[in-house]
């Protein structure tokens, strides 16, 4: 580890992991510009049975296929002799597309849930860059605030629109998945933080959201939150719905309600752009509770 005052950032139970990828790296050294955890471990949030570790590497050159398979080799490795092995997850990002999102670059090598792949696609987008560059622990390489690239909160407002338009409006069209536990818990905490980010300026973890618009959303929505916190901590006690298709129907209207609030949130934030106010500061907590007291 390249500065061990890091250490006291990252919690003790994954510090053997971290120190034996660095180590394993080492063959592999010339090839990288820096290394960043991200993620729930970087907010000071890693939950030991539900988090994975989030790790982003800025790499140099072009892989062999002789290197690539050293890499897959080596996380092999790592997931079998570490428990927590398989939950860290990997972008290999080239310097050259610093700060860009999946879109405008091609596939990169990736390790997600214990798979790798020499040329795939992570969930790169401008919050992952945003976090890297403000938040991120630095295992190598230059400290996050130096790193040569730029993204701005509206940056980040946006990835939120593309997302509840995009990604999750092609989901409700799938409304079979959200009968599974795991796609329920994750619609709803995704959600949840998709609202702190627009209206209160901030990203947190899925735990912390849940937790925090518990009692502030309207009260149709609190059995939604309390079955994710179930499926999430508390998966051998009894749903809270007797009847999934049911459950599966008031999620997609939960997921209706927050791409609406979200919008109208987005609408006045861009409002505030086209009129000179700082958005980041609009979306702050002490301006958004100002806001609902006028």
């Amino acid at each position: 580890m390249e500065d061990t005052a890091v250490e006291e950032f990252i919690p003790t139970s994954i510090q053997p992991l971290i120190a034996a990828y660095l180590h394993a790296l080492e063959p592999l050294r010339s090839h990288f510009y820096g290394i960043y955890i991200y993620g729930s471990i970087a907010f000071g949030a890693f939950e030991e049975l539900e988090s994975d570790i989030d790790i982003l590497a800025l790499t140099h050159g072009e892989w062999t296929t002789q290197e690539l398979a050293q890499l897959n080799a080596l996380h092999t490795q790592l997931i079998g002799a570490h428990q927590r092995g398989n939950r860290l997850d990997v972008l290999y990002i080239p310097l050259r597309n610093l700060g860009k999102c999946n879109r405008k670059i091609a596939p990169y090598p990736t390790i997600q849930n214990g798979n790798f792949s020499p040329a795939g696609y992570g969930d790169l987008n401008y919050i992952r860059w945003w976090t890297v560059k403000n938040k991120s622990i630095r295992l190598l390489g230059p400290e996050r605030s130096t790193l040569p690239f730029e993204v701005t909160w509206q940056d980040v407002l946006e990835t939120m629109r593309n997302t509840l338009h995009g990604y999750w409006v092609s989901r409700a069209r799938r409304p079979y998945l959200f009968r599974r536990d795991d796609w329920f818990e994750y619609a709803v905490a995704t959600h949840c933080r998709m609202l702190t980010t627009i209206e209160e300026g901030e990203i947190i973890t899925k735990s912390v959201a849940l937790k925090r618009w518990r009692d502030r959303l309207p009260a149709r929505w609190r059995p939604l939150i309390d079955e994710a916190w179930r499926i999430r901590y508390h998966l051998d006690s009894p749903s809270l719905y007797r009847w999934r298709p049911k459950r599966a129907i008031e999620i997609l209207a939960f997921m209706k309600y927050v791409r609406e609030r979200g919008d109208k949130a987005l609408e006045d934030l861009l409002r505030g752009e086209r009129s000179g106010v700082d958005p980041e500061t609009l979306g702050s907590p002490s301006i958004t509770l100002l806001r609902r007291e006028m």
